[in-house]
């Protein structure tokens, strides 16, 4: 070849690149968006569509003038751009290789964790622990719970024999023969996760009332509204507790508009819960019997899975993309740019008249079995908090809110490593902050 040549097959090879960027940028287009309509125009969509066909039209036009003029340069320019194409595809592909990392809570690369497909799913229900290794375990009514008389792999954490936690595993809670029994109920925060049972808010709690109360933590990690509220009614009513002292964050109240944790919110092991919904202007679960890991496991799906639905954090446009068995590099980069879907509740109740709901009935049937219900909001300042103020101004509820509380432990000194949960010390603000509504609830004076 000439240096004319070479010449012409540089021009046409950058030509190529040109009409390649514009392509994919079409395709980004196209993979980012669930719908084009007219209003598409307007919208980020839009832009970028808008935005490759200028950019592909660039590339194309010498293109199409080569085909006339010089087609045996246009025909190397396209070979040398498939070959660069291919080998950079191969390297890529193989550096990821190398780099991908595997653990209970998925697959990740170069520390940005994928998306989740199916399979990956299925495999994690698969791996799932027994019985007689887990802390948590499958129940048919509430999704999961505590496990009687267990300890957590980790040490951390053990279980009373009517599956409280408590300090040490296996004792009889119902051995006791207190003055008064107090009851903490909600998720991860109420059960003080993450840290020891000395740090807790149920034992510092116990610790500022006396050895005359009994101070009993039915909190559950993972738990919405509704799973509280149906924990009340099944595990903590037989023990006729005096006072009952409900927490909850706001997420709890996002976890109410879920069915499947383990694919709206990729918890492993946190596979399937109730999903209460307003007929006929009653509350009732539209979900019930709940599958078992058996059946789940069993899903060609997630699709498959029945009411999925009713399951606000699963869009199905959203696991279009996820390239199960894929390339890496296209799940890599799916997962740095997910669509631009969002998910809607579902059912007749949206997120703030559900849970508004559900937190009138838990604290009237707490009322109704003569006990005095604390109600406490605890912030994570992990975001706008506004759907936990709106909810519970719509509630009606008194309440405690924890905000200012917590705000007297210094910032560093709040969260534990992971972020999600309070330290021993924020805890013990917390048993303090809520001290005076308990022991008015008991009889014992009121501020």
């Amino acid at each position: 070849m000439s240096k004319s040549d070479y010449a012409a097959v540089s021009r046409l090879l950058l030509r190529v690149y040109v009409l390649e960027a514009g392509l994919a940028v079409i395709a980004f287009a196209f993979y980012k968006t669930t719908a084009f309509t007219p209003a598409l125009v307007a919208a980020k969509s839009g832009i970028f569509l808008l935005a490759g066909l200028v950019v592909t039209a660039l590339g194309a036009a010498p293109l199409v003038g080569a085909l006339v003029h010089n087609r045996r340069a246009l025909w190397l320019a396209i070979a040398v751009n498939a070959l660069s194409i291919l080998l950079a595809f191969v390297v890529a592909e193989s550096a990821l290789r190398l780099a991908v990392r595997s653990s209970a809570d998925g697959i990740s690369v170069a520390g940005v964790p994928l998306r989740p497909t199916w399979s990956d799913l299925v495999a994690q229900v698969h791996a799932m622990p027994s019985a007689t290794q887990s802390f948590f375990l499958y129940d048919a009514e509430l999704g999961w719970t505590v496990g009687p008389g267990r300890r957590s792999p980790d040490g951390l954490y053990v279980s009373s024999a009517e599956g409280i936690r408590s300090d040490v595993q296996g004792v009889r809670y119902r051995d006791a023969t207190p003055a008064h029994r107090v009851a903490l109920i909600g998720d991860s925060n109420a059960m003080s996760l993450e840290v020891p049972f000395e740090e807790s808010w149920g034992f510092n709690l116990g610790r500022l009332l006396g050895s005359d109360v009994q101070v009993l933590n039915f909190g559950v990690d993972g738990y919405g509204i509704d799973q509280v509220y149906l924990r009340y009614e099944r595990d903590v009513r037989p023990w006729k507790p005096s006072v009952v002292v409900i927490g909850f964050i706001q997420h709890d109240l996002i976890r109410t508009m879920a069915v499947y944790p383990f694919v709206s919110f990729g918890w492993p092991g946190y596979l399937v819960k109730p999903r209460f919904d307003v007929i006929d202007d009653r509350l009732a679960i539209v979900n019930r019997p709940l599958p078992s890991p058996a059946e789940i496991a069993l899903m060609a799906s997630p699709q498959a899975l029945p009411f999925i639905d009713y399951d606000a954090g699963f869009v199905d446009q959203d696991w279009s993309f996820r390239f199960d068995g894929g390339p890496l590099l296209l799940r890599l980069l799916t997962s740095i740019s997910p669509r631009w879907v969002r998910g809607e509740p579902r059912g007749n109740a949206d997120t703030e008249t559900l849970n508004s709901r559900l937190l009138n009935e838990l604290i009237n049937a707490i009322k109704r079995d003569g006990a005095v219900p604390v109600l406490v909001y605890l912030p994570h300042w992990n975001g706008d908090e506004q759907l936990a103020r709106t909810t519970l101004g719509r509630s009606g509820l008194p309440h405690l809110d924890m905000t200012a509380c917590l705000k007297r432990v210094p910032e560093e000194a709040r969260r534990v490593a992971s972020g999600q949960h309070y330290t021993g010390r924020a805890n013990e603000a917390l048993a303090r902050c809520t001290l005076p509504a308990v022991r008015c609830g008991l009889g014992r004076g009121c501020d």
